[in-house]
């Protein structure tokens, strides 16, 4: 993996850049498509104010979503300095969080407002999910459905499926509340990770006074 594709891994899983680089290794990538374990966890959110899904080419807006815990295989998420599996969900890619090797579970973001059990989860082609179109997504899907990796999960003995959708400010909010939450529970290892998301970020006006 190139610097400039390190750098943007790291923006997008919230880790420096000295993590990524010193974690990644030339192990080899295993085939794809390839299964997830199970859905560990599950909670719906919405926020005020929407964001940006850099996770696929077509960058839409996001203001409503799912918050999952994944047990996936650990040696799919190992840090590379090659592309790395994409996982999807349905026809788009999942936002990773963590990178979740050390656990075997990973914390993401679904968009929309969907049905996490009765959709496919997997993980395909190695890419670098802002490249992934809708197109690209609906043919990695095909392929994990013809080779019977890609299929549904069920509503049993998922954590939080049906609690109350939770409701944040924006994606800055929620990544301090639930999300950090979700890591702190199911992946600990990536607890700098967590608290990180939950270090205070100086106001505008405070740094203007400063100045």
């Amino acid at each position: 993996m190139k610097f400039h594709t390190a750098a943007l891994a790291t923006c997008l899983l919230g880790l420096s850049a000295c993590d990524v680089l010193s974690a990644a290794t030339d192990t080899p990538v295993p085939p794809t498509p390839a299964p997830i374990k199970r859905i560990v966890a599950a909670r719906g959110f919405t926020l005020e104010t929407p964001f940006q899904y850099t996770w696929t080419k077509e960058r839409v807006m996001v203001s409503s979503g799912t918050l999952v815990v994944l047990e996936v295989d650990p040696a799919l998420v190992f840090p590379r300095n090659t592309l790395e599996p994409v996982l999807y969900a349905g026809n788009i890619p999942v936002q990773r969080l963590n990178h979740g090797n050390k656990s075997g579970r990973v914390i993401g973001i679904v968009p929309g407002n969907i049905d996490v059990t009765a959709m496919p989860i997997w993980f395909g082609t190695p890419q670098l999910p802002g490249r992934v179109t809708t197109a690209m997504a609906e043919a990695e899907r095909a392929r994990a459905e013809k080779t019977g990796v890609a299929h549904t999960f069920g509503r049993a003995n998922i954590v939080g499926l049906d609690s109350p959708v939770a409701v944040s400010k924006d994606l800055a909010a929620l990544l301090r509340t639930i999300a950090a939450d979700l890591v702190l529970t199911y992946s600990p290892q990536d607890k700098d990770l967590a608290e990180s998301w939950r270090l205070p970020v100086a106001r505008k006006a405070d740094k203007t006074r400063a100045e």
